[in-house]
């Protein structure tokens, strides 16, 4: 009666086993939700935005973090500044033409990916293509 009732167990482990297992994925599909860009990049310029914060005028990076970073309109900003809303708008301007200067931000274009980080990732998933 033992052994019976131990292969019924067993034989009943065995099925829920096979239920639960999920069905057959391809390496090839997870490795796109896998793969992580290098963050060396991302840490050189975070250190480079912070560098040219530092030097801005202290009204202007406090206007342009109320405005960019905390999202503030402008009007809540110039009262928490204790100045007229028009002078929050000009200091702003000035600060991200100023910022934009300091970093070499030239044109939208200036914001997009870097090519080099792009092409080594394409190479990367052509050879992992076998192309």
């Amino acid at each position: 009666m033992v052994a019976w009732l131990f292969t019924i167990l067993r034989n009943e482990f065995y099925s829920q086993c096979r239920r639960r297992r999920r069905p057959f994925e391809s390496i090839d599909d997870r490795a796109e939700s896998l793969a992580a860009k290098p963050t060396q990049v991302a840490q050189a310029v975070h250190r480079e935005l912070c560098a040219a914060l530092a030097k801005l005028a202290p009204e202007q990076r406090d206007a342009l973090i109320l405005i960019g970073a905390a999202g503030l309109s402008y009007d809540e900003a110039a009262t928490m500044s204790g100045c007229p809303t028009g002078t929050m708008k000009s200091r702003v301007f000035r600060a991200r033409a100023e910022l934009a200067r300091m970093l070499s931000i030239e044109d939208p274009e200036d914001f997009e990916e870097d090519p080099i980080i792009s092409a080594a990732v394409m190479s990367g998933d052509r050879l992992a293509m076998g192309a």
